[in-house]
């Protein structure tokens, strides 16, 4: 057991859906991830780690099974488990574009990463894949997009450049007159290779490339990052820093939720409070940049630590800015509300129910717009949301989630999310306060590793919550101990992507700017 990691190692690939369904079934776990590594340098074939989140337990069970090379030149294959749990869909189809496993029985074989004018027979994250390999673009094979027959149904194909600037993404939509009855998505088109080149880098080299994964996740996403290292090493950063660490990602929060709350606004025709709100997120990114020297908040975690301090001064300049901040985010959003326009848009629009939700493994804000009880802050307590999920913090978080179970019994509609946007702008900025007022007096801001602390070939899984749901980050350390052999990164938007093509079905085209950003999905943290 590696801290709330429970190790299971499965004799047989041929025994995993089994196993699968005991673990969702008897324990109440809930897939959050397949990472696959090459691991035949070791001479243990290909591993697969089949990671569940059990509910109600601050515990990991990650399922271990290996594979050889595959027999008479065929590839390796193992049982594919999508059938069981449909959210393995994506993950198999990754591995079979960047490892070369064949999923048996996947019902979706399509290439997921790779597009079509990749080389047949390229897997990117085998060993013997070079990192400068320049590939040639080959063939004219296209993707297999659904087709959608019958008498008046048209397509209508959207990206994957945008009019607006917005990273690429391809949207397939079947319509019947105005109303969607399929969409369907091809993304990576901003694949960056970002889980290859980590292999290339220090383990402190890698702080800065999990920085960039998805900009306005930065402290999320290095958090994550920082605790699979701290976890390897068996060290914990000092409270002080664990403090900032909290601070800086719940200031990430706020400024990330107000601004998809003001794009909700503009979606909805509403421009003066779309106008309202994005002053009020340029004013917190302003605030970003004053404590922390960076608008997005780049450069404030560091293995063992952080970079970034909070004086008396600053702290008191950020309780009275956000707290400035959310009276004036009060007014708009009391103006918001009196809007019958606004909240007709909202209301039943881009329907996502709960038994879809949980099928479907969404997170953040997401997941609990359709009635999930699901935050990682408070599931898997890391830092200091240990000390912070009191008894009178979970009692807060029971009545939040009962008013969203409300909200979702109408169908986890945008309004639901926009609302639960809403509630955690307000809990993030008391939280905010109230670390910042017990702010611990050590100024230690970082714990050094030793090296003998780091082993060749150590692995864990750091996670975080950022403002899109929990964010997953898998490290296995090199021979040194100080390079990495294997970084696999699952942000909450891969795993929330697929949600947008439900939540459009029976509603009009024009809607569908509204769904989407409602969701706030992210290319980038998609598309590593």
């Amino acid at each position: 057991m590696n801290g709330n990691e429970v190790l299971v190692k499965v004799g047989r690939a041929s025994d995993v859906p089994g196993i699968c369904v005991s673990v969702r079934d008897g324990f109440r776990g809930r897939l959050a991830m397949i990472a696959c590594s090459d691991e035949r340098k070791t001479a243990s074939g290909f591993a697969l780690r089949h990671v569940f989140d059990v509910e109600g337990a601050d515990v990991f069970i990650v399922l271990l099974s290996r594979l050889n090379d595959g027999k008479l030149g065929s590839p390796p294959s193992y049982p594919s488990v999508a059938l069981l749990i449909p959210s393995a869909t994506l993950y198999e189809r990754e591995i079979k574009d960047m490892f070369g496993l064949i999923a048996e029985g996947t019902p979706d074989p399509r290439p997921l990463v790779l597009h079509e004018q990749w080389p047949e027979g390229t897997h990117p994250l085998r060993k013997e894949y070079a990192l400068q390999t320049k590939q040639p673009r080959v063939g004219d094979r296209k993707y297999q997009f659904l087709e959608v027959e019958g008498e008046g149904v048209s397509e209508i194909p959207v990206g994957p450049v945008h009019a607006g600037i917005i990273e690429p993404g391809h949207f397939r939509f079947s319509i019947l007159g105005e109303t969607v009855v399929n969409l369907e998505t091809r993304l990576y088109y901003t694949h960056r290779g970002v889980e290859k080149l980590a292999e290339s880098l220090s383990l402190d080299q890698a702080v800065l490339l999990s920085e960039r994964i998805s900009g306005d996740e930065a402290v999320a996403n290095s958090t994550a990052y920082c605790q699979s290292i701290e976890k390897i090493a068996g060290v914990e950063p000092p409270l002080r820093a664990l403090q900032v660490r909290a601070v800086c990602a719940e200031m990430e929060r706020v400024y990330n939720h107000v601004g998809t709350l003001a794009a909700l606004s503009l979606d909805a025709g509403f421009a003066y409070g779309y106008a309202r709100l994005a002053l009020l997120k340029e004013r917190m990114m302003r605030l970003n940049e004053e404590v922390a020297g960076s608008r997005l908040l780049f450069g404030v975690n560091r293995i063992g630590g952080v970079n970034v301090d909070f004086t008396n001064q600053s702290s008191r300049r950020v309780v009275e800015e956000m707290g400035a901040v959310r009276a004036d985010f009060e007014r708009v959003l009391n103006l918001l509300r009196s809007e019958s326009s606004v909240m007709d848009r909202l209301s039943g629009t881009g329907r996502v129910q709960l038994e879809s939700a949980v099928e479907m493994g969404l997170l953040g804000v997401a997941a609990r717009g359709s009635g999930m009880d699901c935050d990682t802050r408070r599931d898997h307590p890391y830092g200091a949301y240990r000390t912070m999920m009191t008894n009178a913090r979970q009692e807060t978080r029971r009545q939040v989630t009962e008013h969203m179970i409300q909200l979702a019994k109408a169908g986890g509609d945008v309004l639901a999310r926009f609302e639960t946007r809403v509630e955690e702008v307000t809990s993030s900025t008391e939280m905010v306060k109230k670390i910042l007022e017990n702010l611990d007096g050590e100024l230690e801001l970082k714990t050094l590793i030793a090296e003998d602390k780091l082993e060749p070939f150590g692995n864990a899984l750091g996670y975080a919550e950022s403002h899109r749901g929990q964010t997953l980050h898998w490290v296995m350390t090199g021979e040194d101990g100080r390079s990495i052999f294997r970084y696999k990164v699952r942000t909450a938007s891969f795993a929330n992507w697929p949600a947008i093509e439900l939540a459009v079905l029976n509603d009009i085209v024009a809607d569908f700017p509204l769904i989407n950003k409602s969701l706030d999905l992210s290319y980038a943290g998609n598309d590593l």
